[in-house]
């Protein structure tokens, strides 16, 4: 393999890893939040701090599952490229230039990757330790 071809590979698998760094501190956020919401409300009681936790850990849910569609399109973009042995753009880091089989575009889908396992254990783990707390 060329160095040429090698640096481009590392270039998208450098992406692809702050992708993955930064859903894992989205992941530290909504930890943080919700104990912070926690600490804040005491022991209040109101069933309104149920939804001062809840609905920032839905959009920390959207925001990570957007870092985690984009960490699997430039998977597929890396497969593609790493694949590709005459390459008529070379360096370019646009994935919407390639072409996506039918099986490979519903695994990057929003929803798909919104409901994927990792995801659904955490925030939904998260959302059901925040009514509980609230409401016991």
């Amino acid at each position: 393999m060329e160095d040429s071809k090698v640096s481009y590979l590392q270039m998208i698998q450098n992406v692809i890893t702050r992708m993955a760094e930064n859903s894992f501190k989205i992941k530290g956020w909504a930890i943080g939040v919700m104990l912070a919401i926690f600490s804040f409300a005491g022991t209040q009681g109101d069933k309104r701090c149920i939804l001062f936790t809840v609905v920032p850990l839905l959009v920390l849910w959207c925001l990570d599952t957007y870092y985690l569609q984009l960490e699997r399109k430039y998977r597929l973009f890396y497969n593609v490229k790493r694949e590709n042995e005459q390459d008529d753009r070379p360096f370019d880091m646009n994935f919407n230039n390639i072409k996506i089989e039918m099986k490979d575009a519903s695994s990057i889908s929003f929803f798909k990757c919104m409901f994927s396992l990792t995801e659904i254990l955490f925030y939904i783990t998260c959302i059901v330790t925040s009514i509980v707390v609230y409401l016991i």
